[in-house]
């Protein structure tokens, strides 16, 4: 496994962007949108390991009535996302650097409309399965957090994740819509806004597989 590379001054240059980051997260539970000074009306939508912040950027800025948070549990790797929100001035998305086990911690029950997985660690080993973010244990944690008919869009090179995910969604209670195997040759890429990961697997032709899980009232 590659060693991520310890940034430089990351305290100094996480101060100079306070106001996109929140380091105790769950003086917010239950109170996220007025936190992010967003309406108490708007969506409020969740991504899971955010990386560099290439996607949540792009769908914050094509939302801009949303509120975005991003969680990614490696201070190193979210410190680039934060510090480009910052810089371009984007109003509607901040950050936790926190990790997704403690989510239930962080937000109250329904108050999030949607959930971003994207590309998440397939942690294949066969012994690994329970630590997979769509597993059934993380799902009901999920649906205890979404609003109802909030959904779960998830999306994965894996073959063997997607079918596992699949399944853990339809054993928690979730309902399957838009489910494609090949994303970036159907009538759903119109809307797709790509990862890092994503463009980096279309490269080399591997197809993206992506479902819309909705938490059923």
């Amino acid at each position: 496994m590659t060693r991520l590379r310890k940034k430089k001054n990351i305290t100094t240059r996480l101060k100079a962007c306070s106001g996109y980051w929140f380091e105790v997260p769950v003086a917010n539970r239950g109170a996220w949108r007025a936190s992010c000074g967003m309406p108490e009306d708007c969506p409020l939508y969740l991504e899971l390991g955010c990386g560099k912040g290439r996607f949540v950027l792009n769908v914050a800025r094509r939302n801009p009535d949303a509120c975005f948070i991003a969680l990614e549990k490696e201070e190193s790797v979210i410190l680039a996302a934060i510090e480009a929100a910052c810089a371009e001035g984007l109003t509607n998305v901040f950050f936790l650097c926190a990790d997704a086990v403690l989510i239930k911690n962080y937000f109250a029950p329904a108050e999030i409309d949607r959930i971003y997985i994207n590309f998440c660690d397939p942690w294949s080993r066969k012994n690994k399965p329970k630590r997979r973010l769509t597993y059934r244990e993380y799902l009901e944690n999920y649906k205890l957090l979404l609003s109802p008919n909030g959904q779960i869009h998830f999306k994965t090179d894996d073959d063997r994740l997607f079918e596992f995910s699949l399944n853990e969604f339809n054993a928690a209670g979730f309902e399957c819509r838009n489910v494609t195997l090949d994303l970036h040759n159907s009538p759903f890429d119109a809307e797709n806004v790509r990862t890092e990961f994503e463009v980096k697997f279309a490269e080399q032709g591997i197809p993206i597989k992506r479902v819309e899980a909705v938490r059923m009232p």
